[in-house]
C-alpha cells in the first residue's frame, strides 16, 4: 500500500513540475499583443443551447492531471486567462473607449449561429430567474454589463436624439412587447462581493430603475461563467458594456460593446425587425 501511495506522489509531482513549467511557457506565448480592432465576422456563442441542468467545466479533474492533452489545453487557458488581468482591460477600455469589436453590418443566419450562455439572476422583483426562461420565444436585445459606464454606452443603442427614438420610453417598450421584442438588462457583477452587495441594496437599485424594466432587469454572477466561456463569447472587458440580440430559439444573431453610432443603432434595429419576420414566417 504504501509503495502505490509514493507511486501516486512521485507522479503526482512530476505532474504539478509539469503542468507550472508548461503553464509558465504559455503566459510567456500568450502575452498580448498590440490591440487591433477587428470587425465581428464570425458568429459568436456556444455550441449547446443553455438549459437548467447546464454547467460549464472549471479547470481539471485530478484524473485529468494524467492527461497530456488535457493539462495541456488547461494550462493554455491559465496562460491566457493570466495574461489579461484588470490593468489590461483598463488600457484596451482607455484605448478603444470601450469599443473591443466592430459590429457585423448584419445579423448571422439562423443555421450559421450559436446560443446565448446559461445563467442566472434575480430580477428587480426579486425572483430568481434561468435567463434562457426570459428569452424564449421572443426577439431580445440583452444589454450586458458589469458599470455605470458600461450600462451607459448600452444605452446608445437604444436611445437616439438624432433620430428621436427612445426605446427605454414606457410607451415604446409596450410596443415592442407587443410585437414579441423584449430588452433585457443584465447587470453582471464581476465578483461574488458585488454580488452580494447587489443583493443587499437591490431595493436603491429598484428605485433607479422605472418600473416597467424591473422584470427584465437581472442581477447576475459573472462567476457563473468560467473565463474560457466568457472569453469565446468576448465579454470579458468588465469596463465597457455588451449589446446582444437573441433570437427566440436563443441563438445569438447580433452582438455589439462599446457604444453606439447612429449608423449602429439602425443596424440593431433593422436586424431585429428581420429577425423578427423571420420568426413569425
Amino acid at each position: 500500500m504504501r509503495s502505490i501511495i509514493n507511486g501516486i506522489r512521485f507522479f503526482s509531482t512530476q505532474s504539478t513540475r509539469g503542468f507550472f513549467k508548461k503553464f509558465y511557457q504559455d503566459v510567456v506565448d500568450v502575452a498580448p499583443k498590440e490591440f487591433k480592432l477587428e470587425e465581428l465576422r464570425r458568429p459568436i456563442g456556444l455550441i449547446q443551447p443553455p438549459s437548467k441542468d447546464t454547467v460549464y467545466p472549471r479547470g481539471n479533474s485530478f484524473r485529468d492531471l494524467f492527461n497530456k492533452e488535457k493539462t495541456d489545453k488547461r494550462s493554455k487557458e491559465l496562460g491566457v486567462e493570466f495574461s489579461k488581468s484588470g490593468m489590461y482591460d483598463i488600457h484596451i477600455f482607455r484605448k478603444t473607449n470601450g469599443k473591443l469589436f466592430i459590429s457585423p453590418p448584419s445579423y448571422w443566419r439562423f443555421e450559421k449561429s450559436l446560443y446565448f450562455p446559461h445563467f442566472t439572476g434575480f430580477s428587480l422583483k426579486g425572483d430568481l430567474l434561468a435567463l434562457e426562461d426570459t428569452l424564449r420565444g421572443k426577439v431580445s436585445v440583452v444589454r450586458l454589463f458589469s458599470s455605470k459606464v458600461g450600462d451607459d454606452l448600452c444605452k446608445q443603442y437604444l436611445q437616439n436624439e438624432e433620430l428621436k427614438l427612445n426605446y427605454l420610453d414606457p410607451s415604446a417598450s409596450r410596443s415592442l412587447h407587443s410585437k414579441g421584442i423584449q430588452i433585457v438588462d443584465v447587470n453582471f457583477a464581476d465578483s461574488r462581493i458585488k454580488y452580494a452587495l447587489m443583493k443587499l441594496f437591490i431595493g436603491s437599485l429598484r428605485s433607479s430603475v422605472p418600473v416597467h424594466r424591473h422584470s427584465h432587469y437581472l442581477l447576475a454572477d459573472r462567476e457563473q461563467l468560467p473565463f474560457s466561456i466568457r472569453e469565446t463569447l468576448q465579454i470579458n472587458n468588465v469596463f465597457t458594456g455588451f449589446t446582444i440580440v437573441v433570437d427566440p430559439a436563443l441563438k445569438i444573431r447580433w452582438m455589439a460593446s462599446g457604444g453606439a453610432t447612429s449608423d449602429e443603432f439602425r443596424t440593431l434595429w433593422k436586424c431585429v425587425r428581420r429577425i423578427r419576420e423571420e420568426s413569425s414566417s
